[in-house]
Parts: C-alpha cells; sequence; structure tokens
C-alpha cells in the first residue's frame, strides 16, 4: 500500500524452483492480518522470472512465503511528479 503512488509494480528476475501452491505469490488487495478484516486476495499473481506485475498502488499487497530460495525483484511506484 503505497498511497503516494500510482501505479506499483514488481518484476521478477529470478524465483526458487518448485515453488507449489501459493508459495511465493503475490496477493493483491487482501488486508494486513493486524487489521483484523480477514478479506481475501482480488488476485494472486505467480512468479515467475520475466514476469511483471502491475497494480494500483492504493491496493494492499504482499507475498506468501516461499521458505528455501532466493527470490529476486525490481519493485518500483509511479507516482505524480511533485
Amino acid at each position: 500500500h503505497h498511497p503516494q503512488g500510482w501505479i506499483s509494480a514488481a518484476l521478477y528476475l529470478a524465483v526458487p524452483e518448485g515453488l507449489q501452491g501459493e508459495a511465493g505469490q503475490l496477493a493483491l488487495g487482501e488486508s494486513p492480518a493486524d487489521l483484523g478484516l480477514n478479506l481475501p486476495p482480488h488476485a494472486m499473481v505467480n512468479p515467475r522470472p520475466g514476469r511483471i506485475a502491475l497494480f494500483p498502488s492504493y491496493m494492499w499487497h504482499g507475498t506468501r512465503p516461499f521458505g528455501a530460495g532466493e527470490r529476486m525483484t525490481i519493485a518500483f511506484d509511479i507516482a505524480r511528479p511533485c
């Protein structure tokens, strides 16, 4: 959740091999657990090298745990100039 941005993005450069189920997925629209809202995500993005996920910056987002291995991403926000 980045209120100053317009569009947020995650570009996947590397992901661990053998991810199963929701492991490593990007959850879009799911509220943080500490808010106690228990809202399900609007969408789930499967990480894959070369994939870019674009979504509104106001949207809550987070990555599901994946255990061992490295995930390398470039994350950025596009915002209105000051």
